[in-house]
C-alpha cells in the first residue's frame, strides 16, 4: 500500500521567520494537516505513480545547488552577453573617433589594429558602412563589418590571450526574374513601380541608346520586358544586376537585346540575329535631356541677332555627366571664347565632337588622352556665352558641322562566326524567357 505524499519544500528556495508555536496552535495545525492528507490520499488512485518532480531552473549567476543533497559544487555561471549597437560612418568618421564618441577603450582599438593583416580592412570607412560593435564595461567583446560583399571581417576578444580576427566568405546567389512595364509617365517611376530599382532604369535606357533617345522619344503607353539577373546573399535580396535580355516597343516599333559576354571579357548586347546594338557614335553624350536649340539658324539670346547655331544644346542640371559619343583622342581641353570649358575629341575618318559649356571637366581627362566610347568628360554648366545650363555639342567632318540628330553611323562588328554556335544556344535560352514574359503581360492586359 502507497503511503501519504508529503511536501517537501525545495531547500533553500524561500526562508521563513521561525516563532515559537503556542501548544493551541501546534494542536490545530496538526490537525488540519491531517483532514488535508486524508483527502489527498483519497482522490489519488491506489496505483497511480508519484507526480513528477519540479526541476528548479538553474540561476543565472552564483552558486548551483549540489545534486542529492551533497555538497554544493562552485559551477560559474555564464556572463551575459554583450550589447551590441550597429555603428552607420559618418562623412570623415574614423574608428578612432567612433570609439571615442562610444567611449569604448583606444587600448582596444590598437590591439586590434595590430592583428596581422586586417588593418585595411579596418581603417578603409566609407560613409554609409555598418560597424556591429559589442562591449562590456567599456570594452571591446566583438567587431563586425562587411569588408565587401562576399566578405565579412569578424573580431572577437578571446579571455586572457587578447582578440582573434577571421574573415567570413559570404557566397552569393543569383536569381532570374523577369519583369514588365507599361510606361505611364517617366521610365524611372515605371521601373520602380515594378520594384526595380534605378539603376535598372538606367541600364534599360543604356540598352537602347543608339536606336531610342529616352529624352524625346519616349511616349506614355510605351512598354518594355526585361529578363533581369538579382543577387542574394544569405537568403536575402541584395541588389539588382545585370539585364540578360530586353525588349521595348516604342512608338509602336519593337527592339530586342540580348546581353552576350565576348572571349576577351567585354560584354556587348546583340539583337536576336546577332547583329550589335553599338554604333559608332551615341545619339545623345546627355541621358534624360531635353534638346533646347537645334541644328540651324537662330536668333543669340546673348548677342542678340540671327546667327547659324551649329550644334545642337542639351538642356540639363549643372553637374549632369557628359560622356564621350564616340572612341576618340582628346584634342584640345581647356577654355576657348563663347564655348567656355570645351573638350574636343578627334575620332576615325577625320570626325571630331565639341563639348561646350562645361562646369568642370572629368578628373584625369588630358590632352592626348584616348577615351572610350560612353566614358565620362565632363559635366552640364554654363560657362561661356551661355543664358543657362546645358551642353552644346557639335559633330564635324573634316572640318565642316554636320547636323548630330541626322547622323547615321555603322553598328559595330556583329557576332563572329567562331562564335554564332554558342552565342545561338545562349539568347535561345534567354529569349523563351523574354517571350514568355511578353506573352503572360499581354495575357493580363487583355482580362
Amino acid at each position: 500500500m502507497q503511503q501519504p505524499i508529503d511536501e517537501v519544500s525545495a531547500a533553500g528556495a524561500l526562508a521563513l521567520p521561525v516563532r515559537r508555536l503556542r501548544f493551541g496552535e501546534l494542536t490545530l495545525g496538526l490537525l488540519a494537516g491531517a483532514v488535508l492528507a486524508s483527502a489527498l490520499w483519497q482522490t489519488l488512485p491506489q496505483d497511480a505513480d508519484p507526480p513528477p518532480a519540479v526541476v528548479a531552473a538553474t540561476p543565472a549567476a552564483g552558486l548551483v545547488p549540489g545534486a542529492s543533497g551533497g555538497p554544493t559544487a562552485d559551477v560559474p555561471a555564464p556572463a551575459p552577453p554583450a550589447p551590441a549597437v550597429d555603428v552607420v560612418v559618418r562623412r570623415n568618421d574614423t574608428l578612432d573617433s567612433i570609439f571615442r564618441r562610444l567611449r569604448l577603450s583606444i587600448e582596444d582599438l590598437a590591439a586590434i589594429r595590430n592583428l596581422p593583416g586586417i588593418r585595411q580592412s579596418l581603417d578603409m570607412l566609407r560613409p554609409g558602412d555598418v560597424i556591429r560593435l559589442a562591449s562590456l564595461n567599456g570594452e571591446l567583446t566583438a567587431l563586425e563589418r562587411r569588408v565587401s560583399e562576399t566578405s565579412t571581417l569578424n573580431v572577437t576578444r578571446v579571455p586572457g590571450s587578447g582578440f582573434a580576427a577571421q574573415m567570413v566568405e559570404n557566397s552569393l546567389q543569383t536569381r532570374i526574374v523577369p519583369l514588365h512595364g507599361r510606361i505611364s509617365s517617366s521610365l524611372f517611376r515605371t521601373v520602380n513601380e515594378l520594384g526595380a530599382s534605378d539603376p535598372v532604369a538606367l541600364q534599360l535606357a543604356e540598352v537602347f541608346r543608339y536606336d531610342i533617345d529616352f529624352a524625346q522619344e519616349l511616349q506614355p503607353g510605351d512598354s518594355f520586358t526585361i529578363v533581369l539577373q538579382q543577387v542574394w546573399r544569405d537568403g536575402a535580396f541584395l541588389r539588382d544586376g545585370d539585364i540578360l535580355a530586353a525588349e521595348f516597343v516604342n512608338a509602336g516599333r519593337t527592339y530586342r537585346a540580348v546581353r552576350y559576354t565576348l572571349p576577351d571579357g567585354r560584354t556587348e548586347y546583340y539583337t536576336p540575329d546577332g547583329k550589335a546594338l553599338r554604333k559608332a557614335f551615341l545619339l545623345a553624350p546627355v541621358q534624360f535631356s531635353r534638346i533646347s536649340s537645334g541644328f540651324g539658324l537662330r536668333w543669340h539670346p546673348i548677342l542678340n541677332h540671327m546667327r547659324a547655331h551649329r550644334g545642337i544644346d542639351y538642356a540639363a542640371p549643372v553637374g549632369t555627366p557628359i560622356r564621350a559619343a564616340g572612341d576618340g583622342r582628346v584634342k584640345f581641353r581647356g577654355v576657348e571664347g563663347g564655348y567656355g570649358n570645351v573638350v574636343m575629341l578627334a575620332h576615325a575618318n577625320g570626325v571630331e565632337t565639341v563639348y561646350g559649356h562645361m562646369s568642370h571637366f572629368a578628373p584625369g581627362l588630358s590632352v592626348g588622352k584616348h577615351v572610350k566610347q560612353g566614358e565620362l568628360i565632363g559635366y552640364v554648366g554654363m560657362s561661356g556665352l551661355a543664358t543657362g545650363p546645358h551642353l552644346h555639342y557639335e559633330y564635324r567632318v573634316g572640318g565642316v558641322h554636320r547636323n548630330p540628330a541626322s547622323i547615321k553611323t555603322l553598328p559595330a562588328e556583329p557576332i563572329a562566326p567562331a562564335l554564332r554556335a554558342d552565342f545561338e544556344a545562349k539568347a535561345r535560352v534567354l529569349l523563351a524567357s523574354l517571350d514568355a514574359a511578353t506573352q503572360q503581360a499581354q495575357l493580363a492586359d487583355n482580362r
